[in-house]
């Protein structure tokens, strides 16, 4: 009897073994879908295409990318949470997602639970950009200001009602001492149009957004909420250099997929992405879009992604922030 056990163990020790073996040799035999939860042409489309071209070809498949906009990324995302977890469906998450159930009522899934990290991508900072009529270079200088317009705060562009560019605003005006009232823009392009040509004095924006604009004498950068200053801009200091202690606001894009998809397959897809992300034309690339390449092991993902989620909960939660679908 206790050989018979011992056989049945081994069996399906072997049996697993082998099941493991297949999934890392037979993964993947068809071609992968990629939804990014946003619009064709923005900067996480962008980021997915550059890199999971790449992908694709290590890995010997066609990747089909799919835009699926819409509802503050749930249906993008939702589709990702209940697409059969075969490694087949690949989603591109980003900063704001963990918060989702916080800002919205009946979110159809839960990004915390159904949705399995894989990898980071890329990552963009957040920059405070200023007309050139803001008496301000610097953010001592626009401290100052802003403090003299307490009776009429001063007005800040932002993409989106409760996106990461509307909570960032609102944390900085908050950690720098001073009022300023958020304008949420339905996208970056009618944000900056109106920064420009003098409408609203600031904006949050991601740093390329803004940085040809600066760079041609058309608006002034403040500062960028990146731990350190941007390779994009070594010039432009960061918030913290300026005074705003701990003050840290980026946006990062990563490869998310099913929860019970199996292990073999995640550290797959996390090798060759990581490789990808690693290689020198996809970071050129990704550079000269902007984006600053981001690979972090799994553990140092994990903190980042908690301490990014424990500052924007205190925002949305202070501020009493609701999402509109």
């Amino acid at each position: 009897m206790k050989h018979k056990k011992l056989a049945v163990l081994f069996s399906a020790a072997l049996l697993s073994f082998s099941n493991l073996a297949f999934a890392q040799t037979a993964y993947p035999s068809k071609p992968i879908r990629v939804i990014v939860p946003y619009p064709a042409g923005g900067g996480t489309d962008a980021v997915a295409r550059a890199v999971f071209e790449k992908v694709g070809q290590a890995l010997g498949q066609a990747v089909v990318i799919e835009n699926k906009a819409g509802a503050g990324t749930m249906i993008g995302l939702g589709e990702v949470a209940r697409a059969a977890p075969d490694g087949y469906t690949i989603g591109i998450g980003g900063t704001s997602d963990p918060l989702l159930p916080l800002l919205y009522e009946n979110v159809p899934f839960n990004p915390n639970t159904d949705l399995v990290f894989v990898s980071t991508l890329a990552s963009v900072p957040l920059a405070l950009a200023a007309g050139t009529s803001v008496p301000a270079n610097t953010m001592q200088e626009l401290v100052a200001h802003g403090k003299t317009q307490s009776s009429k705060p001063l007005s800040i562009a932002t993409v989106g009602l409760t996106s990461p560019h509307h909570m960032a605003a609102i944390l900085l005006g908050n950690m720098a001492g001073f009022p300023m009232t958020p304008v949420p823009y339905k996208g970056t392009a009618p944000a900056v149009t109106d920064l420009v040509g003098g409408h609203i004095p600031l904006g949050m924006m991601g740093l390329p957004s803004v940085l040809p604009y600066q760079r041609t004498g058309k608006l002034k950068i403040l500062g960028v909420g990146s731990p350190k200053r941007s390779a994009l801009a070594p010039e432009i200091p960061t918030f913290e250099e300026q005074g705003v202690t701990g003050y840290q606001a980026s946006y990062w894009f990563h490869a998310t997929v099913p929860k019970g998809t199996p292990t073999a397959i995640v550290e797959r897809l996390r090798t060759e992405i990581d490789k990808v992300v690693r290689s020198a034309d996809v970071r050129d690339s990704l550079a000269k879009a902007g984006f600053e390449t981001l690979t972090l092991s799994p553990q140092e993902s994990a903190a980042a992604l908690k301490a990014d989620t424990a500052r924007w909960t205190k925002v949305i939660q202070d501020n009493k922030l609701r999402g509109t679908q």
